[in-house]
């Protein structure tokens, strides 16, 4: 597979790194998939909103309602604090 084979393959949510967090804290799902080796992805919980990207050297988060992110290691306590 040359580099721009790889760069379209299709990413569905449901594989992602961040997926199971994100579903367990009662978040949805607002971007289903993704192409290529840089990708951002969109979750809900009512009015809450937070995006979760894999690039080419990290995998990280953003609260765009808070404004507060990490890299990966971290979303799991971010959000399930809301739950606390």
């Amino acid at each position: 597979m040359t580099f721009e084979q790889a760069n379209q393959v299709i990413h569905p949510v449901t594989t992602q790194w961040h997926y199971d967090t994100m579903i367990a804290a009662g978040f949805i799902p607002e971007t289903l998939e993704q192409t290529g080796f840089v990708r951002s992805y969109k979750y809900t919980k009512g009015n809450h909103v937070i995006t979760v990207h894999t690039g080419v050297s990290a995998d990280y988060w953003r609260d765009r309602t808070t404004g507060d992110g990490g890299y990966w290691g971290t979303l799991s306590e971010h959000v399930n604090s809301f739950n606390a």
